[in-house]
């Protein structure tokens, strides 16, 4: 079988209860191509279980809409039933950062817990009885986009303001569930003092989440839309005035080389 006939995957291997460290190991997979032309990420990983010998990965829907398969293929964070690969090599990780169960498999708890965090249930003073409509442009262009995250993490993989140590920020996606509730018309609590004290300005607005997310969220222009809110409610902190996160990355980086 030649290399135009099969994929090599080299997948992340690492079991935290017998492992001292990660290794990686690769399987060779026929290439099985149907109308479609190609094969998924997920196709692959299920040939390597059933096939060759048994990997640890999550999945569930197969139609990138749970967002449990989401994991680093050949350097990129994406959905791997929607992932499309050609023959040759391709390498499958876990999402960075993120605990390891086991293999490409991460603990979720960390991250879905800032979502239970940010209190993303509708809060009104009296019970919604009757929904009024909503805007058409509001509902179909926003809201439906951010109704639909798929919760795949993808976007925490990829932000570069949680990687140096954001401890004080929820991450993208739970800022945009408090988005999501800002712009509702049946939401009435101060949505946008929550994104502030959820780390709003924390957020370096290089737009990695929005360049990812499956369910293409704006994440930009959303978190621009809740600064300009914050500023007219004066709830911009002082300290973020004259910030620049990447001279003081710079200057942090330099600093640890020094020492």
């Amino acid at each position: 079988m030649g290399m135009k006939d099969k994929i090599i995957a080299k997948v992340f291997r690492y079991d935290p209860s017998m492992d001292k460290v990660p290794y990686y190991k690769e399987y060779e997979v026929p290439w099985q191509e149907d109308e479609s032309g190609f094969m998924t990420g997920l196709q692959v990983l299920h040939y390597i279980y059933e096939n060759i010998e048994p990997i640890v990965y999550d999945y569930n829907c197969r139609g990138s809409i749970c967002g449990r398969c989401s994991m680093v293929i050949d350097g990129k964070p994406v959905l791997a039933c929607y992932t499309k690969l050609k023959p040759g090599l391709h390498i499958f990780e876990p999402l960075e950062g993120q605990p390891i169960i086991r293999d490409l498999m991460i603990d979720r708890k960390p991250v879905m817990q800032k979502f239970v965090e940010t209190e993303v249930a509708k809060k009104t003073v009296n019970a919604v009885e009757k929904s009024e409509d909503i805007d058409y442009d509001l509902y179909w262009n926003t809201l439906e986009r951010l109704n639909n995250c798929r919760e795949c993490m993808l976007c925490y993989d990829v932000c570069p303001a949680l990687k140096v140590g954001g401890k004080d920020y929820v991450g993208p996606g739970a800022m945009m569930q408090i988005a999501f509730r800002h712009l509702d018309p049946h939401d009435e609590a101060n949505r946008v003092e929550q994104a502030v004290y959820s780390g709003l300005w924390k957020c370096v607005m290089c737009g990695s989440c929005e360049l990812v997310c499956p369910a293409q969220i704006p994440h930009l222009s959303l978190l621009q839309r809740l600064r300009d809110d914050a500023e007219s409610q004066s709830l911009k902190p002082k300290e973020w005035e004259d910030y620049n996160f990447w001279k003081n990355r710079l200057q942090t980086s330099e600093k640890s080389g020094k020492e």
